[in-house]
């Protein structure tokens, strides 16, 4: 006589062999695991978090400083404002007023205000160096220059590293545009 063969599993008995039961009930152990991993991991993760943040504002602070000195270099590149009397012809400005006057009236006000509109504080810009030296003696050499014009802009910031990074708890950002004159 010819053995018959046992019917094959039924397709809901496969599909309950396969599938996990997803209302197991954790083993004794396992109770608190997910929540300590957690615990542990979400520091790393909130770090991490503040320093894009930082590195995210730096990059705008960057993008900002790069369009105030286009601009500051486009209405001193427009209108001789330097104050040299090669390059100024009254009402523009007035040649009698000293070299970095015109400067201030003119080119400083746009900046200042373009860094302002941006969320930044515009009274934290220095042009060319942080200090009055540095700053008349570049501006001086500018303004020998007849045929292009070059605006540096200057913006410290304050990182919040307290104690572990003291030296570098303040950088300053830099851009610079150069622009040909008359244009």
């Amino acid at each position: 006589m010819i053995e018959s063969l046992p019917p094959p599993p039924s397709r809901l008995q496969h599909r309950s062999i396969i599938r996990p039961n997803p209302l197991r009930r954790p083993q004794a152990g396992e109770s608190g695991q997910s929540l300590l991993e957690f615990a542990l991991i979400f520091p790393v993760l909130f770090l991490l978090l503040i320093g894009v943040t930082f590195i995210a504002q730096g990059f705008n602070l960057q993008m900002v400083l790069y369009g105030a000195a286009y601009e500051g270099a486009r209405v001193m590149a427009r209108n001789p404002v330097l104050g040299s009397g090669n390059y100024c012809s009254p009402p523009a400005c007035n040649p009698d007023q000293g070299s970095s006057s015109n400067f201030e009236t003119y080119v400083v006000p746009v900046v200042r205000q373009y860094v302002s509109n941006n969320g930044f504080d515009g009274s934290k810009v220095y042009f060319y160096a942080k200090d009055q030296r540095g700053y008349q003696n570049s501006l001086d050499l500018i303004s020998n220059n007849r045929q292009m014009v070059n605006l540096t802009v200057l913006y410290s910031i304050q990182l919040p590293v307290g104690n572990f990074a003291g030296s570098f708890a303040n950088l300053d950002v830099t851009a610079s545009c150069t622009m040909k004159r008359g244009s």
